[in-house]
């Protein structure tokens, strides 16, 4: 769940793969399999993403 809402966040703040993988310091190979779920987005990281993308990060974890 809190993947999709990441990628919908980003795709609606009209944000690539590239700007979060830049913020995060990874390459957009590696953002890429984050996103996805295949590894792990630790937490330094989504506190990272949340302020880039102007929200708390307990938003990816509520559930509408």
């Amino acid at each position: 769940m809190k993947k999709n809402k990441l990628i919908t966040t980003r795709k609606n703040k009209g944000y690539t793969q590239q700007h979060i993988a830049n913020i995060i310091a990874t390459d957009v190979s590696n953002y890429s399999r984050k996103e996805s779920g295949d590894v792990r987005i630790y937490p330094e990281e989504w506190n990272k993403i949340a302020q880039f993308l102007m929200f708390h990060c307990m938003i990816f974890w509520i559930q509408i």
